[in-house]
């Protein structure tokens, strides 16, 4: 079981390798012990609830900019709309190239804010074909995925999730359920099989079978019994 043991001038949680894996908890990440009542006590992922502050920010600029008029979207005045976590999080998009200023003649003094253009058919196609998908590590990647493919994530055209070992995968939705479907394929004859032997059985690559299989989890299709070890859900 979980115990307090000393640590310098404080405690520290002492969680075996087993509960750490049974838990889904990630060592180097930061947790926060909140009390919901006497003796039951509630462990808070930081690093998560960040992410879904993240997220809620973003929604509620992209919204602003497709639907304000074009008055409420010139620079100074659009800030105010936006409250302090916000506008930082305004400015990272405009130096990640989410949003754009322009002018519709130089004898405006201000420009207005108005998001990226999506990119022709031809320049996305030509960028990821059928079968696309990326895994990257870390939040600062995962957010300049996020923002660099944020249309085609609220479209529907991209899928994202964010695994436990701090993974960040985004598929293209047609390769994850063709992906999914092969998986499943695969483990109805097995029942339980570890990803290098999904990998074989399903002749994907093995950071695919990695991401889909997270995906697959996600949605109560497998239940990974230990890790990279996942059985199939009648």
């Amino acid at each position: 079981m979980p115990k307090f043991s000393k640590a310098g001038s404080g405690f520290a949680l002492q969680v075996s390798e087993k509960q750490l894996k049974e838990l889904e908890l990630e060592p180097e990440r930061e947790y926060e012990i909140v009390k919901a009542r006497k003796g039951l006590y509630v462990i808070i992922d930081r690093g998560l609830v960040e992410e879904q502050i993240v997220r809620k920010v973003d929604e509620k600029i992209l919204a602003l900019l497709e639907n304000s008029k074009i008055q409420d979207r010139v620079e100074e005045r659009f800030e105010k709309f936006l409250n302090k976590i916000e506008l930082l999080r305004f400015n990272e998009m405009l130096k990640e190239g989410i949003v754009e200023k322009f002018k519709a003649s130089e004898k405006y003094k201000k420009a207005v804010y108005k998001l990226k253009e999506k990119e022709s058919q031809s320049e996305r196609e030509r960028e990821r074909q059928k079968g696309w998908f990326v895994a990257v590590k870390g939040e600062g990647k995962a957010r300049e995925l996020n923002g660099k493919y944020w249309r085609e994530l609220k479209e529907g055209e991209l899928k994202g999730l964010k695994d436990f070992d701090n993974t960040y995968y985004i598929f293209e939705t047609g390769f994850l359920q063709e992906c999914s479907e092969r998986i499943l394929k695969a483990l109805q004859a097995k029942k339980t099989a570890g990803i290098e032997e999904i990998t074989a059985l399903t002749g994907l690559e093995r950071e695919a079978v990695k991401g889909a299989c997270a995906f697959l989890k996600e949605n109560g299709e497998l239940f990974e019994k230990k890790q990279g070890i996942y059985q199939y859900i009648q």
